[in-house]
């Protein structure tokens, strides 16, 4: 039986990743005049890579079992109600991961196009 290529899988990591991140900033953005908030982020796309089974997972391609992204707390700078929400850096977040996810579908469909062409399809 065919497995999936690495490539295929990497990028398949790299959106769920983005789209882990995505939500994590939503939920930043939402909760911007919440009191006491502390917005988040997960780890980095490499340290998540790097967190135990992520890479045995991939390459037994069970990609929906991975385990989520971890979180952490980011706080830079905190609003007398004690909050730490920048939505000037939560807008630079979110267009970072939309990068990503893009990157991550280019590669997708690049080798999805390989795979086609030497299937002679």
């Amino acid at each position: 039986m065919l497995d999936t290529p690495a490539i295929m899988r990497l990028s398949q990591a790299m959106a769920r990743h983005a789209a882990e991140r995505q939500v994590v900033i939503s939920q930043n953005v939402a909760n911007a005049d919440t009191p006491g908030y502390r917005a988040r982020d997960v780890a980095p796309f490499a340290a998540y890579l790097q967190q135990s089974g992520v890479m045995d997972a991939m390459r037994a391609g069970r990609l929906q079992h991975m385990p989520a992204a971890r979180l952490s707390e980011t706080a830079d700078t905190m609003s007398p109600n004690g909050n730490s929400v920048s939505l000037e850096r939560e807008m630079m977040r979110a267009a970072e991961t939309r990068q990503s996810h893009d990157l991550a579908l280019a590669v997708y469909g690049s080798a999805r196009g390989i795979l086609r062409t030497a299937l002679g399809r």
